[in-house]
């Protein structure tokens, strides 16, 4: 049963960085433009609205976030898949 788990696991390693570079390219046109978002995600709004960049602000945060919030998805999912949950 554990040789199953751990053959389950190392599948799910393979299938998450395949799911990860997926929703990467849905979201971000390369990688410049990934860690352009997460400067502007850290960047405070209201620095963002006094240089008129605050829409596009505002979509790099959701941008960011969507694809984390896709990523921790898979993660929770592959958890109790693991756990027996499924």
């Amino acid at each position: 049963m554990v040789l199953i788990a751990y053959i389950l696991f190392m599948a799910f390693i393979v299938l998450d960085f395949y799911l990860f570079r997926y929703f990467f390219r849905q979201f971000f046109d390369d990688a410049d433009h990934f860690w352009e978002c997460i400067k502007l995600d850290l960047r405070p709004d209201i620095i963002s609205l006094f240089k008129g960049e605050l829409l596009r602000d505002w979509e790099a945060e959701f941008r960011v976030g969507i694809f984390f919030f896709l990523c921790f998805i898979v993660l929770v999912i592959e958890f109790f898949i693991l756990r027996g949950v499924f």
